[in-house]
């Protein structure tokens, strides 16, 4: 029940489950705020209970109002101990810029999401079907995380010890972690191919930047599911490339462009290989 009381002839002073009631706040609230030193109640004579003032209902609102606007209570205990002109303005001026400061900061996570949401819907729209195609590609911005073979549970341990050493924040959930394979020094028996470097691409993240792929022809093939699939689908690319006519310019790339950043199912996994070639002479 809410407390009333008549508007004519309010009282002077108020208990504190009465305070609580009108401000819909509870009692211990009411009691810590007077524990620093915001609100000060008097004591009754007789009984000793505490007696809220008309003053404290002020200062009430104002803990209210100011913790609206997301001032801390000390912040709020300062401004009632030094209320001017000057220490007000003072004070919503450096919320204002704390506030403007936390809008950009959202603004750039916002700008990030929506980053990824992009990449996610481009992966989409690619079909994994395994068919070889030629694709012309521009010059592409890379973050090259090590030049030099490291093994696959080691890169988020080189990625941390980056961004801790560089102080540069390199995304990974949207962003595509990619293998320059080496398919010589590979052994016949394993699933899966040796790689020479290891590097993070994406069209849509803000990447640092420290290398490119070259522009031009790549023969490319995408599948879904497990990365097993690499080697067989490369071999399919050379013998696509000899067919045809192709030189092959360098080592095929392999591009994972959804796996265990994005997803915890393996049939949801994305995978692109990428082959640098000429075009057949004429």
């Amino acid at each position: 029940m809410e407390y009333e009381y008549p508007s004519d002839n309010p009282p002077i002073t108020f208990k504190i489950g009465e305070l609580s009631k009108l401000y819909h706040i509870g009692v211990d609230s009411i009691r810590y705020y007077e524990k620093v030193g915001i609100l000060n109640p008097i004591r009754d004579e007789e009984n000793n209970y505490r007696m809220y003032t008309t003053d404290d209902l002020r200062k009430l609102t104002m803990i209210r109002e100011l913790l609206g606007l997301n001032f801390s209570t000390e912040q709020i205990k300062d401004f009632n101990d030094n209320r001017n002109v000057a220490n007000t303005e003072a004070m919503l001026g450096e919320e204002l810029r704390i506030i403007n400061d936390n809008i950009k900061l959202l603004k750039e996570k916002q700008k990030k999401i929506k980053s990824r949401l992009n990449s996610l819907e481009e992966a989409g729209q690619d079909p994994g079907d395994e068919k070889i195609y030629l694709r012309h590609l521009p010059k592409r911005k890379i973050f090259m995380l090590s030049p030099d073979r490291i093994p696959d549970s080691y890169i988020d341990y080189y990625l941390i010890k980056y961004m801790y050493e560089s102080g540069q924040k390199v995304d990974t959930i949207g962003a595509c972690d990619c293998y320059v394979l080496d398919v010589e020094h590979s052994r016949l028996e394993s699933d899966y191919l040796l790689t020479k470097s290891v590097f993070f691409h994406s069209d849509f993240l803000n990447l640092p930047n420290n290398d490119f792929l070259p522009e031009g022809d790549y023969l490319c093939v995408s599948y879904h599911g497990s990365a097993k699939k690499t080697k067989p689908l490369v071999k399919k690319l050379f013998r696509y490339a000899k067919d045809n006519g192709y030189e092959i310019l360098s080592n095929p790339i392999e591009m994972c462009i959804i796996d265990d950043y994005e997803t915890a199912n393996e049939a949801e996994y994305l995978t692109t290989v990428q082959l640098l070639v000429s075009a057949p002479k004429a």
